[in-house]
């Protein structure tokens, strides 16, 4: 007898459904549902085929926008749908443009603190209707493994092309390649292809984070969900040579922001001349994440005059290995929560899961 597995499919906007703007290089195409629902069961029957699994989707549009456009009130529109549904399902997958799916994957994986299911973001390079697209292969792959028997998959993962990453790790690097997303700073979870491969200890690590909070969740009842965001009150600023140090008061005094995270010089110390910026900031009790504009380094307290200048008056925040992403989600989250200044910056350097790294750093 076959093992039943109910999984909902639940669309947001995604190139498989996505009206394909007429161009010089495109037709203007818009997918057929049928399309969809016919792929979601020839998947399904070559799941059941080979593993005895027999996989019973339901496919839900919750709404319908360019991922360009998503906002928090979304987010929160998906929480609600799996905190209403966590006890008619056993996986959730999530088909979401690629633009601000991380944010979206990030925010998911705070809010959802002790989910005992596997939430999988999915998505297309190409949509449907194309000679080469790779939104079949994608969603079949996003199928076997929420049913994965051998290494059952729990929490927040994305899955694309070869990979298959824990949430606060995906990285988007081009819009060309089929396989556009990597692993910020660590390894991949799994890759996935004709076999599926594991990283052992990556996947250790993934799940040692499933129950730090709380035990997990079985049921809705006691799944815990914080599903706030204060995106009003956080600025993100580039570093630029010789920028004026009004511009933090400015935006303090005139836009209410209440945390920073600012993107310093490649060797991640911010110029000497922006401390009575950073002094302002601690006076006020405004926390400030600083990290770098290089794109895959570490940003820490450990290289040049700088940044010791920073740790030694407590002035900032180092991102270390936190992708952007990550770290802008996790400083809406906390604020939601009305922490204090210093319970932020402590939170900020706690790996909460899996969104920072500081062992590894020199010493």
């Amino acid at each position: 007898m076959a093992i039943q597995k109910n999984v909902l499919v639940i669309f947001t906007w995604w190139t498989i459904a996505w009206n394909v703007a007429k161009s010089d290089v495109s037709q203007n195409i818009k997918s057929d549902p049928n399309n969809f629902m016919s792929i979601l069961e020839n998947s399904t029957n070559i799941i059941k085929s080979n593993w005895n699994i027999e996989i019973h989707p339901t496919v839900e549009e919750v709404f319908n926008i360019d991922s360009s456009d998503m906002q928090p009130k979304n987010w929160t529109i998906l929480i609600e749908k799996i905190q209403e549904r966590y006890d008619e399902f056993d996986a959730f997958i999530i088909l979401h443009g690629t633009n601000t799916m991380w944010y979206t994957s990030s925010a998911l994986s705070f809010a959802l603190e002790n989910i005992n299911k596997p939430v999988i973001f999915t998505w297309a390079q190409v949509p449907l209707g194309y000679l080469w697209t790779d939104s079949i292969t994608n969603l079949v792959n996003a199928l076997r493994i929420s049913v994965w028997w051998y290494n059952e998959v729990k929490w927040v993962v994305a899955v694309f092309w070869s990979k298959i990453i824990s949430w606060t790790r995906v990285k988007k690097w081009t819009d060309f390649d089929y396989d556009p997303f990597s692993s910020f700073q660590s390894w991949a979870l799994w890759q996935i292809g004709r076999f599926i491969r594991l990283n052992d200890s990556a996947l250790k690590k993934h799940v040692s984070y499933l129950s730090k909070s709380k035990p997990l969740a079985i049921q809705s009842r006691v799944l815990s969900v914080k599903k706030d965001f204060d995106t009003k009150h956080i600025a993100s600023i580039t570093e630029f040579p010789w920028m004026q140090i009004d511009i933090f008061k400015s935006l303090v005094e005139n836009n209410w922001i209440k945390a920073f995270v600012f993107r310093a010089f490649w060797a991640w110390d911010p110029s000497s001349h922006l401390f009575p910026a950073f002094e302002y900031l601690k006076e006020k009790k405004i926390p400030i994440v600083v990290t770098t504009q290089a794109p895959s380094w570490v940003a820490s307290f450990q290289v040049n005059e700088n940044w010791q200048y920073l740790k030694e008056n407590d002035l900032a925040i180092p991102a270390h290995d936190m992708s952007m992403e990550s770290m802008i989600t996790k400083l809406w989250w906390l604020l939601a929560q009305n922490l204090s200044y210093e319970q932020i910056k402590t939170k900020m350097l706690e790996d909460l899961h899996w969104e920072i790294n500081i062992e590894n750093e020199l010493i």
